[in-house]
């Protein structure tokens, strides 16, 4: 049952990992995103839940599906 549930960091480091991928800051991010770079940081930390609303605006900048966010790699 464990496994059906999605730790914050498995979606914090997909965050991160689509950045990255797509190229941008945490700053060019944020400011896409309207928010401050600061509150961008704490969702790549895990730091500051995050809202479906905004992974629906990240995946739109990055360029992914929302699922992007939720999937484990399997070396965890």
């Amino acid at each position: 049952m464990e496994k059906d549930i999605i730790d914050g960091k498995v979606i914090a480091n997909n965050i991160r990992a689509e950045r990255n991928r797509a190229n941008l800051t945490q700053e060019n991010t944020a400011e896409k995103l309207g928010i401050s770079t600061k509150t961008y940081i704490s969702y790549e930390e895990d730091a500051q839940c995050i809202k479906a609303t905004m992974l629906y605006k990240l995946a739109k900048i990055f360029g992914c599906t929302i699922n992007a966010f939720y999937l484990q790699s399997n070396s965890t």
